[in-house]
């Protein structure tokens, strides 16, 4: 007996019509009632009562019908559980990206592109016990744990509307800022805790007229002269509106590292470690010493 006999039976014995079980099944009446046939002379007993043009399942059939509901049941649930293992089975790299987003995903970009069975989740959240590798940022002067390692450090330059009177400076100390007004990414973000440190060591805290968590529409916003504004090194677009100018901070030190955590669970993972030997070269060859075209 074939599966396809089976389902057609199972249609006819739902509906006790084969016209209408025919039709729940996308395929011509023929066919379905050929099937039913063929099943019954393979039993070698009848499946269905029959009076004039009405079926109706016996005995026989009844016991059929019980026994090959559960396990067609079963069998249509493969291909989907194939599919989840198939998942499952695929290597994933849980990345909670907090800092330095565009450098991270454009590496990511990169390492797929020749490693595409590599599949990546990424979160945003301040704390996410499923990731098994963290970008975050840190302070200069912050001692690591042994789990982290610097992807690279970089300056802050202070970024200031073309038409303003700071942009008539070659560079800036921060303290004299302290009248001006800023725009600032949210308190969420942890580049913005360094930040206010930066304004503390200065001794002012700043006046933030406005604050959003998009890194560019905190540039749009001070290249539209609302504000002035941090602007890191590296993480962010190099290539910049006409309307800012970035300032070189004389004083107080304006830098923090970019540093990536992997639990000593995973440093064993030759997934998670390939990724994070292909993300430090990455960033030394694109980011830190990129070759210059001819």
């Amino acid at each position: 007996m074939e599966l396809f006999q089976l389902k057609y039976f199972l249609a006819v014995a739902k509906y006790e019509h084969v016209t209408k079980a025919a039709e729940s099944l996308h395929i011509a009446q023929p066919a379905v009632s050929q099937a039913i046939r063929h099943l019954e002379e393979e039993f070698g007993t009848p499946l269905f009562d029959r009076e004039n043009r009405h079926i109706s399942l016996n005995a026989t059939g009844k016991l059929l019908q019980k026994r090959l509901t559960p396990l067609i049941a079963q069998l249509d649930e493969i291909p989907e559980e194939i599919k989840e293992a198939a998942l499952q089975n695929q290597p994933v790299i849980h990345l909670n990206l907090r800092s330095a987003s565009t450098v991270i995903t454009n590496c990511i970009i990169a390492y797929r592109a020749s490693h595409p069975e590599i599949k990546f989740r990424l979160s945003q959240k301040p704390d996410d016990p499923a990731a098994d590798y963290l970008i975050s940022a840190t302070g200069c002067n912050t001692e690591l744990k042994p789990s982290q390692q610097i992807l690279f450090t970089e300056e802050f330059y202070l970024a200031v509307p073309t038409d303003s009177e700071l942009s008539k400076k070659n560079s800036i100390r921060l303290q004299d800022t302290a009248s001006h007004s800023y725009v600032s990414l949210e308190k969420t973000r942890p580049v913005r805790e360094i930040c206010d440190e930066f304004c503390a060591a200065a001794n002012f805290e700043p006046n933030i007229v406005y604050e959003s968590d998009s890194p560019e529409t905190v540039r749009n916003l001070i290249a539209a002269g609302l504000g002035i504004g941090f602007w890191p090194q590296y993480s962010w677009e190099s290539s910049f509106s006409d309307h800012v100018k970035l300032l070189p901070i004389e004083s107080p030190v304006c830098c923090r590292q970019i540093i990536v955590t992997v639990p000593e669970s995973k440093q064993n993972n030759r997934t998670i470690m390939d990724f994070h030997h292909f993300l430090c070269g990455w960033i030394k060859e694109n980011i830190l010493f990129p070759k210059i075209s001819s």
